[in-house]
């Protein structure tokens, strides 16, 4: 029977088979892979970015700016803050250390490692040990340089940013040396802070050069590149200072610093970190943008005047790499900046909207700009005041289109007088303008007064007058043309000499400096030159003087504004016993808006040394609600105590000069101040002073304004009559042309000839002690009934009750009398009152119907009664009184 077994191993073949099929179906796949991934690798290469080396270099290069003594204070850059260094001003402490840190075979490899490359790929780049990166410098470099977004995520993306870098890592090994890819990379690298590259990340971290770092700041820049963000010390104060010391114990093991040092370094502060945090308030950071530096309001204009004057474009100036040698003295710019930063320099503000300022120093002799601060808080590139901000200077215009105008012109001098009364113009448009003075209201008008007094006090009718005078095309051509102030035609009108055209402090700085400078006008600016990335000058300012103005005229405007502050109102700007001229200045609310308020929209001083000019200005930026405008500020309060401040320190360690330079041509002389003529026979004492001129400008005719008339002795204010027995001849001031309407000035009142004739005397025994009809006849009355004759002694008045108190001599005090008290007013007859002796005087008041005394002579007498019904005894001698 056939068994039903089948032979032992008849199922091998087809195991065999099996596994040769496995096997080449795996061979296939693998093959597959394998030319998957060569096609994947070769579709990265052929994407590989292009390669280009201009992409190494130095393309955007952070800018320097210099104050005027050649010392950095500010860099300029847009995000990025770039500083390019050359290889052998790179010290072999910073090269070492990043190479032991981030790739410590670079110096052995071609630009990749396989195993990190390959490992890196296939763990999605997995992070590495603290202790070294995830690529070599090289791949980092051509990262950096080459690819565009080489933090891609997808996987696939991954993989081929990874193949490129490759790619690219090895043409750099090809076409460069190791000390020129670690110079590349050194110089590129983000380090946090808007840093790029050692050099910046230097200043940013230690405010330092990269030759003078230290070990622990080098190890805090090497650990940076692992996570710029997360190791700032600037953010993550403790987390910067854990890999600093992972960093130092690399640099320790590596032989780059010893034990002893690493004990130390790894406890080192960070110092320059907490001090930029403390001047920026606290701050967690520094700022990121082009604001991070020094004297913001002045570089802002630094930026204005390369744009404007010198047509740099913006990535010029904060990508070109720039040395920008400017005119700050750092001085006085500090100086500025903490006065405007100082509260009690400004008047508190009705709401959280505060009171604005801006100040400009300039070198008159030299143009340069010394300081500028456009307001109290920063905007990056925001409204600097100083040169943007054109508000109405009020009366510090005056010098510069009215008073220099006129003393240029000839003709004019320091003692010319006008008179300050009410005054009309055509306003235009059918209207009439009448100026007035600031404190006309409270003190009254001046009266006649000379340009000294008128520039000391800031008068404005004076002002106004004198501009009419000299005209106004005159005064308007020389502010725009000499002095180079901002005037438009439409400032062509009269009230140009109240200061209703708009200026910056700029504007004013520079003019007022022309002065200072004896007439000669520089170029005001900021930039004294500009070098490239390479050391090459591109910028060299055309420095420009002009004399715009005799030299005679320059001394005669600083003598008159150096009074202001000597005697007028400017007074708080002295500065010990320094020569300082200046000028006040406020405008005016339009009462159109603000009705009867009393305020100003703006307060100004400017003023200047033979060293310094600068300017003040106060205000609100605005007033949309009627209610934000300076009270009681003016020129000479906040204005001019900034100034001096500023100034105080602007001139300290440097030689007093107590005087400006007087030029020839000037001469001196005495003059009639109610004429400004030369004093006559006639002018009082009073009104002859001394005063300067330009030679030629002296007046040289006599004074014709003063003359005399007769005054009856008794009543001084009236004229003589023909019958009047006591006359005087007195002084007048001879003035037709005032209204009779118009109240003269207290020092012209005595001045200010009668009109009315005196009355014709009034005969009375009263005026005369022999008689006394009066009195009882002696030999009728009995010798116990009479009465002594009071004896009156010396008169005495108070004039701001009118009251009079005369003492009796012989009043013994125990006398029970009543008295009678005869009086004649001038022009008037005898007059009686009785009267109560008080302590031994009698004393009653002139008023009568509540109307003051009339000037004149008043003459008393007086005579006891024994009852107020009686008969009155003899009477006294007579005293005088006379009013004025």
């Amino acid at each position: 029977m056939p068994s039903s077994q089948r032979p032992k191993g008849s199922r091998r073949p087809k195991r065999s088979s099996r596994l040769r099929v496995a096997f080449k179906l795996l061979t296939l796949l693998i093959a597959l892979f394998t030319l998957g991934l060569a096609i994947f690798v070769v579709i990265a290469v052929a994407g590989t970015p292009k390669w280009d080396p201009a992409l190494l270099g130095d393309k955007k290069q952070t800018s320097y700016v210099y104050d005027k003594d050649g010392t950095e204070f500010a860099l300029l850059h847009g995000y990025e803050n770039r500083q390019t260094v050359e290889y052998s001003e790179i010290p072999d402490l910073v090269k070492n250390t990043f190479i032991a840190v981030e790739d410590k075979r670079f110096n052995q490899h071609i630009g990749v490692d396989p195993i990190r490359i390959i490992g890196s790929a296939l763990n999605d780049i997995r992070t590495r040990s603290t202790r070294e990166g995830a690529s070599t410098i090289t791949i980092q470099l051509a990262s950096n340089a080459f690819v565009s977004n080489p933090n891609e995520k997808k996987f696939t993306r991954k993989m081929q940013v990874k193949i490129q870098e490759a790619v690219l890592a090895i043409q750099l090994e090809r076409e460069y040396t190791k000390e020129e890819i670690l110079t590349f990379y050194l110089n590129k690298i983000f380090l946090g802070e808007s840093s790029f590259g050692i050099q910046a990340a230097a200043k940013t971290y230690f405010g330092a050069d990269l030759k003078d770092l230290k070990p622990a700041e080098v190890a805090l820049l090497a650990g940076l590149p692992q996570a710029p963000s997360q190791y700032n010390p600037y953010i993550h104060p403790d987390s910067a200072k854990t890999r600093r010391t992972i960093v130092l114990g690399v640099m320790r093991d590596a032989g780059i610093i010893s034990a002893e040092e690493y004990n130390t370094e790894k406890e080192a502060p960070f110092t320059y970190v907490e001090e930029m945090k403390k001047n920026r308030g606290g701050a967690q950071k520094t700022a990121v943008t082009n604001a991070s530096y020094k004297f913001p309001y002045f570089v802002d204009y630094v930026i204005e005047e390369l744009e404007t004057t010198y047509s740099l474009t913006p990535e010029q100036i904060f990508s070109g790499g720039l040395r920008i040698y400017t005119t700050v003295d750092p001085k006085i710019q500090g100086a500025a900046e903490a006065a405007f930063a100082n509260p009690a320099n400004f008047p508190k503000s009705i709401d959280d909207t505060k009171v604005e300022g801006s100040i400009t120093i300039i070198e008159p002799s030299t143009g340069a700009i010394q300081a500028m601060v456009g307001g109290r808080d920063y905007t990056p590139r925001g409204l600097n005041r100083a040169w943007q901000s054109k508000r109405q200077p009020g009366s510090t215009i005056k010098p510069l289109v009215v008073y220099g105008p006129a003393l240029e012109k000839g003709g004019y001098f320091p003692g010319t007088v006008l008179d300050d009364m009410p005054v009309t113009y055509d306003g235009g448009n059918g209207k009439s303008w009448a100026p007035t003075n600031f404190d006309t209201e409270s003190k009254g008008w001046k009266g006649l007064i000379p340009m000294r007094y008128a520039v000391e006090q800031s008068v404005n009718i004076y002002a106004v007058k004198l501009m009419s005078l000299i005209g106004v095309d005159y005064g308007w051509s020389f502010g725009k043309n000499n002095l180079g102030l901002p005037l438009e035609p439409e400032d062509r009108v009269l009230s140009l000499a109240l200061g209703t055209t708009h200026v910056t402090t700029l504007d004013m700085a520079t003019a007022y400096g022309i002065y200072a400078n004896n007439g000669v006008k520089v170029t005001d600016h900021a930039v004294v030159k500009v070098l490239d990335a390479k050391g090459n000058t591109v910028i060299t300012p055309k420095i420009t003087k002009n004399r715009v103005m005799k030299e005679t005229t320059a001394y005669l405007v600083n003598s008159m504004l150096r009074s202001v502050v000597t005697n007028g109102t400017g007074v708080s700007a002295q500065i010990g016993n320094w020569a300082v001229a200046g000028k006040t200045g406020t405008t005016s609310l339009d009462p159109a808006k603000y009705g009867n308020k009393s305020g100003n929209p703006d307060a100004w001083f400017a003023g200047y040394t033979p060293n310094y000019a600068g300017v003040v200005w106060m205000g609100y930026d605005s007033d949309p609600d009627g209610q934000h405008y300076l009270r009681s500020v003016y020129g000479g309060s906040y204005p001019a105590q900034i100034w001096k401040s500023v100034m105080s320190a602007a001139l300290k360690d440097l030689p007093v000069k107590s005087k400006f330079e007087q030029p020839s041509g000037i001469m001196s002389g005495t003059f009639d101040k109610k004429s400004g003529l030369l004093p006559s026979s006639l002018t009082p004492s009073e009104f002859v002073a001394t005063e300067i001129a330009a030679q030629g400008d002296f007046p040289t005719r006599i004074s014709d304004v003063w003359f005399q008339k007769d005054v009856d002795a008794d009543f001084p204010t009236m004229l003589a009559t023909p019958s009047s027995k006591n006359t005087l001849t007195k002084t007048f001031l001879n003035l037709p042309d005032r209204d009779a309407s118009w109240t003269w000035p207290s020092n012209e009142i005595p001045y200010k000839p009668p009109t009315e004739m005196a009355p014709e005397p009034v005969t009375d025994s009263i005026l005369d002690p022999d008689l006394d009809p009066l009195a009882p006849p002696q030999d009728t009355i009995p010798q116990e009934t009479l009465l002594p004759a009071p004896v009156l002694g010396q008169v005495s008045y108070d004039p701001k009750t009118s009251k009079v108190t005369i003492p009796i001599i012989n009043w013994s005090g125990n006398e029970v009398y009543s008295t009678i008290v005869y009086i004649q007013r001038p022009g008037q007859p005898v007059g009686s009152i009785p009267i109560k002796i008080s302590k031994g005087s009698l004393s009653f008041s002139l008023v009568i119907n509540d109307e003051a005394p009339s000037p004149g002579s008043y003459f008393f007498r007086a005579a006891f009664k024994k009852s107020r019904e009686s008969e009155a005894g003899p009477s006294s001698n007579s005293v005088k009184l006379i009013l004025t």
